[in-house]
């Protein structure tokens, strides 16, 4: 199999179709609306955790932080792979308070490809420069690619 055409480099990336995802969908009016770029070999989302979205007082629910990382990881798959996915598994390690309403970095990229069945997909959020978690996933190939109808 060949290997698929990267997109550009921190161009605006959006999936082939809506399906009203509430991650990344901009029709899903109470979606996160996650938007990603390519920076190298990661897919990168920049974005500020509303409010809303708090556990404690000021720090984001780890759910809505493993949701982003979710995310974020199954878009790696399509944008750098081509590849659908659905997720199999997804571990995160919060190594300090993830803070609403600040711009944070999600970034995600295909760290180990040898099965025919999954990939894995690693990522890391970060605040200016410190990592405030890590995420390690097996992201289950989907029975058809995204450019497939």
């Amino acid at each position: 199999m060949a290997a698929p055409t990267l997109p550009p480099e921190n161009v605006p990336l959006s999936f082939p179709e809506d399906g009203g995802c509430f991650g990344c969908s901009p029709r899903n009016e109470s979606g996160l609306g996650l938007s990603f770029v390519r920076t190298g070999d990661s897919i990168v989302a920049d974005y500020t955790i509303p409010e809303r979205f708090h556990g404690a007082p000021g720090i984001a629910h780890g759910g809505i932080v493993a949701t982003i990382f979710d995310e974020v990881s199954c878009a790696a798959a399509v944008f750098l792979r081509d590849r659908r996915v659905v997720t199999g598994e997804l571990s995160v390690r919060y190594n300090l308070p993830c803070p609403v309403e600040a711009p944070l970095r999600f970034k995600a990229h295909i760290e180990e490809e040898s099965h025919s069945k999954y990939a894995v997909i690693v990522g890391e959020l970060s605040k200016d420069d410190d990592v405030l978690a890590r995420s390690t996933g097996k992201f289950f190939y989907s029975p058809r690619n995204v450019s497939a109808p």
